[in-house]
């Protein structure tokens, strides 16, 4: 049975969420609500949602001052099924298959095809903007990028998925291939500061303008 308009807007709310939880770590009530651009109580009927299918937990934050301390939320292992994988098998079968200078090819290749689509949404656009549309288009083939500024002044592009992250640990090297991809792009200086193949939950590329 199809679904009705209803229940696939509720399904996009509830995939927001998930989405904004996975990019962000945690997120507080009021947070969520933002996001979502609805009030407390209609993010919480979503969250309460996503607590009683296992895929969401909820805790108090530390209090800051007066007032009652927030409900902060954030994923369970559970809702990782949920993020975009769907080439992990494939790619897994891949890197046994193909030699070593084989797999070094192929990626290069595919670095360079992602590249000719990356730079025309490129063009035209100053540092920060060509920053913040690199991580529009990496969230588009699967990573759920974010920019988010660093203390000491200059960007991050932070990727909280990876749909080869198998791939990525075994062999480095299509995270290789992105770094020197991105370097081109922005023509900037590009170092990773986080790997999720070292246990980080997240792959971060420290970007600074030249």
């Amino acid at each position: 049975m199809l679904k009705n308009s209803y229940d696939e807007f509720v399904d996009s709310r509830r995939e927001s969420i998930l989405a904004f939880l996975k990019t962000r770590g945690h997120a507080t009530l009021g947070e969520v609500a933002a996001h979502l651009e609805v009030s407390k109580q209609g993010a919480l009927r979503h969250l309460e949602a996503l607590e009683a299918d296992g895929l969401a937990t909820v805790a108090h934050a530390e209090p800051h001052g007066r007032g009652r301390p927030e409900n902060v939320y954030q994923l369970t292992p559970a809702a990782g099924e949920h993020f975009p994988d769907g080439h992990r098998e494939l790619a897994g079968d891949l890197v046994a298959f193909l030699s070593e200078e084989q797999l070094k090819r192929f990626f290069e290749r595919r670095a360079e095809r992602l590249e000719a689509e990356y730079a025309p949404r490129l063009a035209g656009l100053d540092f920060e903007g060509r920053v913040r549309e690199l991580a529009k288009l990496a969230t588009e083939h699967g990573h759920m990028a974010e920019v988010v500024e660093l203390p000491e002044g200059g960007l991050a592009i932070r990727h909280c998925n990876c749909p080869i992250q198998d791939v990525a640990a075994r062999t480095g090297l299509p995270c290789h291939n992105e770094q020197e991809m991105y370097q081109r792009l922005l023509g900037a200086s590009v170092s990773r500061s986080t790997w999720m193949a070292e246990a980080a939950p997240d792959c971060t590329y420290e970007v600074k303008e030249k």
